[in-house]
């Protein structure tokens, strides 16, 4: 299925999000800020919380009726199958993100972890919420994971037709390595897109200063 997002979009947008960790425990981070707040509930659900920051949680299976809604409004074309949707859900080594609106989902992102890396399955945006910088921040979060994870890349596909996409990408660093002739079911292509995640810079702790042995000669 083509990843989507609604063109280039500004960098800079805070997310709260719920990563799991444990079958009993969620964590809620807030990236590219230095706020870090713990939740112990059932995995993918978390108490409301006040913040002027979008806030993504984990999905669950019982989000699985509006996962495959939003995919028909969002993908109208060539949506996910509802059972494709439903083994994402129950896959150990999957994770689906959600952004919740006052109508459904404002974004949905699915992801796949392999090994070392992270493949993005598909994000989304609602039509009426596309243009806000949310698809970067979702891909900001994307990274973010694979961060904590210990991942070392994030890989992607997108339709060669799918120009704002494409571009969006190449603004967050992911460099096309492959065509992928007839990837789709509909017969696109598709590029294979992949970026290459630097770790994040350990704090640098200076040395203890020794006393001065220097002697002042103008006392």
């Amino acid at each position: 299925m083509e990843t989507m997002n609604p063109g280039p979009i500004p960098l800079g947008l805070d997310y709260i999000f719920a990563v799991p960790q444990h079958q009993k425990r969620t964590t809620r981070l807030r990236f590219a800020a230095d706020v870090l707040i713990e939740h112990r509930g059932r995995k993918g659900q978390l108490p409301p919380v006040r913040s002027e920051h979008q806030m993504l949680r984990v999905a669950g299976p019982e989000d699985l009726d509006d996962l495959h809604a939003f995919e028909v409004r969002c993908f109208r074309d060539h949506p996910f199958r509802r059972d494709h949707v439903e083994w994402i859900l129950g896959n150990d080594h999957a994770l689906t993100l959600v952004q919740d609106g006052t109508d459904g989902f404002v974004a949905v992102m699915m992801l796949l972890f392999e090994g070392r890396s992270c493949r993005v399955l598909s994000i989304g945006v609602a039509r009426n919420a596309r243009r806000r910088g949310i698809a970067t921040g979702l891909m900001q979060a994307a990274e973010a994971l694979c961060r904590e994870r210990k991942m070392g890349t994030v890989r992607l596909e997108v339709s060669t037709r799918n120009l704002a996409a494409i571009e969006l990408y190449r603004g967050l660093g992911y460099r096309t390595d492959g065509v992928l002739y007839g990837y789709y079911s509909w017969g696109e292509d598709a590029y294979s897109m992949t970026k290459n995640l630097a770790p994040e810079p350990s704090p640098r702790i200076s040395p203890p200063t020794e006393p001065s042995r220097s002697i002042n000669i103008n006392l």
